[in-house]
């Protein structure tokens, strides 16, 4: 008679969920392919699942997602997965999901029963699912689509506590690991510490969560991981324990999108950013050729910088008013073609004028107007208010407004509006100013600037003057 540890659960309970999270993957991942293998370690044939991603490519490389439990895990591993890669929060992966045919067998964890096996080594079932998976899943893989080399391993329950246990394996090919709701005893997670501070890494990510209304145990054991990472030397090694208000199986979709961030957490991850604009010298291309490498190095892909965190990055330059560190940006965005072909001297411009830089932005919004579009009285405009309100140069300001009247007839009226309201304000030539408000009194139309009251004001104003 077999003995059955107390921690395991109640497995028809778990075999139902199952059978509920298979009816929900074959409704929405119908994309997914389903591979059979002949396994030489089961001596039967088995079944994965496969979903690439939407726009996948042999000319890529892609980290992939193995999913123990495949029935409960692959589902939902597929869909929050597919959301992430869509919104670019991960990168673009292949999820793999495995199904086991006998689930008891497979992956009962080792709570010392069978004193011949040491609970730091697999039962025979275990042994054979690590087998199966390290020399014909993962292979298979490999073979048939275009994969980086960085496989994350997810677990829940059982298949958690075998994910735990997957990472003292020295054959184990994978970076990361996530055990939603292992269960250990402290000799098992001893060992792991152990094996942590001894053992040469490659940048490896574990992702433990544990419910509040799970199990005691499990709880328990969640709390005895938090030591281990708290306390491991092993600066390759980056792992996290959080504690969530759920039971066994809504913990599942409690954490794993947390957990799935987490492993990819060096993904476009910006957060030294700010601090690293305050070094000496600092170079922003270099920067970002750091974050290619480190993509490349660690999960195997090339690293394209997205616009989106381009003007995130843009926004922290200028927080720090540099004009050193915005030229730097702006080669960066031109580079990349962030900015419009058609408006890239008024983006400059505008950013210049938000540090207060306003002999580069009128330099900048007198390009646009020479070089691109400038079909509108606002690149006129904007120019104009510079000189007379922020450089106070009224004169010059009349003066551009007076040629902008010949590079682009369409706004004359608002441009000599402008001209008499200015010589009005700062007590200028008068004949320039009622040269002025005559044209726009002769050839008066609506507009959304002035009204003919208006202009009717200023000439009498002007007529006064001496």
């Amino acid at each position: 008679m077999k003995v059955v540890h107390k921690h395991t659960l109640n497995l028809i309970f778990v075999f139902l969920v199952a059978i509920a999270a298979a009816q929900t993957h074959s409704e929405n991942n119908k994309a997914a392919i389903t591979k059979t293998l002949n396994s030489a370690y089961f001596k039967t044939q088995r079944t994965i699942e496969v979903l690439l991603p939407k726009t996948y490519s042999e000319d890529k490389s892609y980290p992939v997602i193995y999913a123990l439990d495949g029935y409960e895990l692959f589902p939902i591993t597929s869909s929050y997965s597919t959301f992430l890669m869509d919104y670019d929060v991960i990168p673009d992966c292949i999820i793999v999901g495995i199904n086991h045919t006998n689930r008891n067998y497979e992956t009962m964890p080792n709570y010392g029963n069978d004193v011949r096996v040491p609970v730091t080594k697999f039962l025979e079932g275990p042994a054979a699912l690590k087998n199966h998976l390290l020399l014909e899943i993962v292979p298979m893989i490999n073979k048939l689509y275009a994969t980086s080399g960085f496989n994350t391993l997810i677990g829940h329950s059982n298949t958690a506590t075998f994910v735990n246990e997957m990472i003292s394996k020295k054959e184990a090919n994978f970076n990361g690991f996530i055990a939603i709701t292992p269960d250990l005893l402290k000799k098992q997670t001893d060992y792991l510490h152990s094996y942590l501070n001894d053992s040469q890494l490659r940048d490896t990510y574990y992702f433990v969560s544990s419910g509040l209304k799970d199990n005691i145990d499990r709880l328990d054991t969640g709390k005895m991981l938090d030591t281990v990472f708290k306390t491991t030397k092993n600066q390759k090694f980056k792992a996290t324990h959080r504690i969530y208000n759920a039971g066994h199986l809504d913990l599942v979709p409690k954490s794993l999108n947390d957990a799935l961030q987490f492993v990819f957490s060096d993904f476009k991850n910006y957060d030294d950013f700010d601090k690293r604009l305050l070094e000496d010298q600092f170079s922003l291309s270099a920067y970002l050729d750091h974050k290619s490498k480190l993509s490349k190095d660690i999960y195997g892909i090339k690293y394209t910088l997205k616009e989106e965190d381009f003007y995130y990055l843009l926004s922290i330059v200028l927080e720090k008013k540099d004009k050193n560190l915005l030229e730097q940006a702006f080669m960066a965005g031109e580079q990349n073609q962030f900015f419009s072909k058609e408006e890239i001297h008024s983006s400059k411009a505008q950013y210049y004028e938000e540090i207060e830089l306003y002999e580069e932005a009128l330099s900048s919004w007198k390009m646009q107007i020479t070089e691109g579009y400038n079909e509108n009285t606002f690149y006129y405009e904007r120019p104009f208010t510079l000189l007379t309100t922020k450089l106070k140069r009224p004169e010059e300001a009349i003066t551009f407004l007076e040629k902008s009247v010949i590079d682009y007839p369409e706004g004359a009226l608002i441009f000599n509006y402008l001209i008499a309201q200015t010589v009005v304000e700062h007590n200028l030539n008068k004949e320039r100013g009622i040269n002025a408000i005559t044209y726009c009194l002769n050839n008066y139309r609506e507009n959304s600037k002035f009204s003919k009251a208006t202009a009717l004001e200023i000439a009498a104003t002007l007529s006064e003057r001496n």
